[in-house]
């Protein structure tokens, strides 16, 4: 039990345009942004980082999020958007959206999404893409269409990890 403690544990491992922090959720790594961009500045940022705006796209992912982050109340971009389409989808790999969390509220009029915690566990919702949010970022192979397979993210999943989180 101690070694899983361990590898969920937070670690402060990226420093180079942002001070993050990481929570392992379904064997990715997730980075959270003190800094605000619009949705497409917080892109260029992940996508400069060989990363992505995060798919927060199952429940274990938020579980894991929950134990990781202090709640404040801040929003946070992620990689859900309908800009210019007629459904939320990913930017990572283009997949609709199949999940998302009890009292989300997404209109697809106002494109892009971002997370908040709200009592005790998160909400999604949906704003304009050009405010400025804090961003989440996350290691992924394709980010808007462009490989990320071939850039060093920081980020590191050993597979005894990938076998011991749940995905």
């Amino acid at each position: 039990m101690g070694q899983v403690l361990r590898i969920l544990s937070c670690l402060q491992i990226l420093l180079l345009l942002l001070r993050t922090d990481e929570a392992n959720a379904k064997g990715i790594c997730l980075y959270f942004s003190e800094k605000t961009a619009t949705w497409f500045g917080a892109l260029a940022i992940c996508k400069k980082l060989h990363m992505c705006l995060a798919n927060l796209d199952t429940e274990v992912t938020l579980i894991q999020m929950n134990t990781k982050m202090d709640n404040e109340e801040h929003e946070y971009w992620f990689g859900l958007n309908a800009h210019e389409k007629p459904n939320f989808r990913y930017v990572s790999n283009n997949k609709s959206i199949e999940y998302s969390p009890l009292n989300s509220k997404l209109v697809n009029n106002e494109g892009c999404a971002y997370v908040k915690h709200q009592q005790d566990f998160f909400k999604f919702e949906s704003a304009s893409c050009h405010e400025h949010k804090r961003f989440i970022c996350s290691k992924t192979d394709e980010c808007d269409g462009v490989s990320m397979k071939h850039g060093d993210s920081k980020c590191v999943i050993t597979e005894e990890q990938q076998e011991i989180v749940a995905y």
